[in-house]
């Protein structure tokens, strides 16, 4: 115990070690194995059989009879390891890892069946009028049926093989409602052969709810598309193509403040829907005279994504944190999205067609978690081993190494088109190094 203290998975691997060679519950000398009495601290001195599954059935065989009127083969009933299970004191339980306050052998047993809500298995019309039942109502109605004969045969006395025989029907059906691919026993399925698909279809796999409805699944406001180098935008900027700009939008809330400029949107095309205080939307796209539209304060306008709006942009897998940043828009032609090639580093990305996905946030609080939280500048340095995730690349980088060196001139041309690139130019150009 003091050995795998914490380590209960460890404790009972070790329990079952030392258990698994052993042919004789020992702890008792009594010859008379029958008029033994069980106690905690000594075993009760049967041999024990070997556990075989065959099916939905548990059987125990034993090498030689433990008593004159037993088999030496005989099927173990649901009830009877129940019974066991449940004879388990909790000072046992603690020895083969187990808190009983939590979890107890016995509760591995279903004997209780939990029905889902009409939300995971809803029905749907078929050709408009006849409605068809989810696989997991069809189910449970056969488990529902197979009690009623249960119960039915309790009541009337029914012989043992017939009453055997509808049990472990009832034991099929609440099986294959959980599993269906069991191996070695027959697939519940409808009249049309059509397997139905089980509790664990449902949760595993790509297409399940776990990967295929939670972990990933369709979000509306979001945009993707290959993506393209371009050394001229900031190491915060994206570059979003027009068409992708101009379809999602942003709902911004007509105040006094800015109702001027929102009005000004609409007389330039520049948003999507109107949303009156009554609820109703007008589709600006199809309205005959948009700027006749008139706003007032409370209503909201769905503009299209501008420069400097804050959106996420994602590059699956996403690994760590520096996967999913904000970044700047800068609307730009053609049909790319387009970064800094600096910050390619932590997205694990190239440009031989790569795609990423970009997220549009719909409120004020989304935009300023990403303001202050997820914006490229905050995340340069990894808390994962405190160092730069990112830095200057390929031609960066050479260009920086070659311009620098001392026999390197550049033209006057050149030089005035790199200051218009510069945010923190002051205006005064500095003195040559050379005068033709």
């Amino acid at each position: 115990m003091k050995k795998t203290k914490g380590q209960y998975r460890r404790r009972l691997a070790y329990v079952f070690d030392a258990c698994k060679g052993q042919k004789i519950c020992k702890g008792s000398d009594n010859e008379n194995r029958s008029e033994v009495t069980i106690k905690y601290t000594g075993g009760c001195g049967r041999i024990q059989p070997k556990y075989r599954r065959s099916g939905l059935d548990l059987n125990v065989e034993w090498k030689e009879a433990p008593d004159e009127n037993q088999e030496r083969k005989m099927k173990l009933s649901a009830e009877r390891v129940l019974s066991i299970f449940k004879s388990i004191p909790d000072q046992t339980c603690h020895l083969l890892g187990m808190d009983p306050r939590h979890a107890r052998p016995d509760w591995m047993i279903i004997t209780v069946l939990p029905v889902p809500p009409m939300c995971v298995r809803p029905s749907v019309l078929v050709f408009g009028t006849a409605r068809s039942q989810d696989d997991l109502t069809y189910n449970l109605a056969n488990i529902l049926k197979a009690n009623k004969t249960l119960r039915e045969d309790e009541q009337r006395g029914a012989a043992s093989h017939i009453f055997d025989e509808h049990l472990q029907y009832l034991q099929y059906h609440c099986a294959t409602l959980i599993d269906n691919d069991m191996p070695g026993m027959p697939q519940s399925c409808h009249k049309s052969g059509r397997p139905l698909k089980s509790i664990k279809a449902r949760l595993k796999g790509k297409e399940g709810r776990i990967r295929g409805n939670l972990m990933g699944k369709r979000v509306d406001f979001s945009g993707r598309t290959v993506i393209t180098p371009d050394p001229n935008l900031a190491i915060d900027q994206v570059g979003v193509p027009r068409s992708i700009a101009q379809n999602l939008t942003v709902p911004e809330i007509v105040t006094p403040f800015n109702i001027e400029w929102l009005q000004e949107l609409i007389r330039r095309n520049a948003a999507k829907y109107i949303i009156w205080d009554t609820g109703d939307r007008i589709d600006l796209r199809f309205h005959p005279k948009p700027s006749d539209l008139h706003l007032q304060c409370g209503y909201i306008v769905e503009r299209h994504m501008m420069d400097d709006d804050l959106v996420v942009f994602n590059r699956q897998p996403t690994l760590h944190k520096m996967s999913m940043m904000a970044h700047r828009v800068k609307v730009l032609p053609w049909s790319t999205f387009r970064l800094n090639l600096s910050v390619t580093s932590p997205y694990n990305a190239d440009f031989d067609g790569d795609e990423m996905n970009l997220h549009l946030p719909q409120s004020v609080e989304s935009k300023a978690e990403l303001s202050q939280l997820m914006t490229v500048p905050r995340l340069i340095i990894t808390p994962q081993s405190n160092r730069p995730v990112m830095g200057i690349v390929q031609d960066t980088l050479t260009a920086v190494r070659k311009m620098t060196r001392r026999d390197v001139f550049i033209e006057k041309s050149d030089f005035m088109n790199l200051l218009m690139h510069l945010p923190s130019w002051d205006g005064r150009i500095p003195q040559a190094a050379i005068l033709k």
